[in-house]
């Protein structure tokens, strides 16, 4: 058995993983990059579409590259191909018409809000019989609410309202990555 210093338990290890003082600046990143995009909410939402549309070219050349390196059956080749055609065209248009992707983007998240409210609602009504089903009610409703805000504001109001979501996120995430590192601490 072995033995520790007098009036003294095991000494504890920290568990693996990073430093709390990376995940600390990264907060304090996150945050700064949230702040500045709600300083200059246009310019992040014209970043989101570079960085959505390069990544949609890239993954629409990696479909490709794979339909082409398939030794499946003929059927499958072209179906792979044709999906890596319509990433890639995606991702093409977002980068060739930034404007227009940033309309085609927030359209696209007033759908996840507006599919989210619906299923929300259905799952908290089906979820009567547990106490707190409410709660995902409600959430539903606001999901909802918001989705139809932004399809309400769409074109109008479509070149910050990403930037505003980006801003949001990244907040939220440096928020939550600041108080992970102070625990850590």
């Amino acid at each position: 058995m072995p033995e520790h210093p007098p009036g003294r338990g095991p000494a504890r290890r920290s568990p693996p993983g990073p430093d709390w003082r990376w995940i600390l600046i990264l907060g304090a990143l996150l945050i700064v990059g949230g702040l500045m995009a709600f300083i200059k909410p246009f310019a992040a939402s014209l970043t989101a579409v570079a960085i959505a549309g390069s990544i949609l070219t890239l993954g629409g050349i990696v479909q490709l590259w794979i339909a082409f390196q398939d030794t499946g059956s003929r059927g499958a080749r072209l179906v792979s191909a044709i999906l890596g055609l319509l990433i890639l065209a995606f991702g093409i248009s977002l980068l060739a018409n930034p404007l227009a992707g940033i309309v085609s983007l927030t359209l696209l998240i007033a759908g996840f809000f507006l599919a989210m409210g619906v299923l929300r609602i259905w799952l908290g009504l089906h979820l009567r019989a547990r106490r707190g089903w409410g709660w995902m009610v409600a959430s539903g409703v606001v999901s909802f609410g918001l989705g139809i805000a932004v399809v309400l504001a769409v074109p109008h109001a479509a070149g910050g309202l990403l930037g505003l979501f980006l801003g949001v996120d990244l907040v939220s995430s440096g928020i939550g990555a600041t108080a992970l590192a102070l625990k850590l601490r």
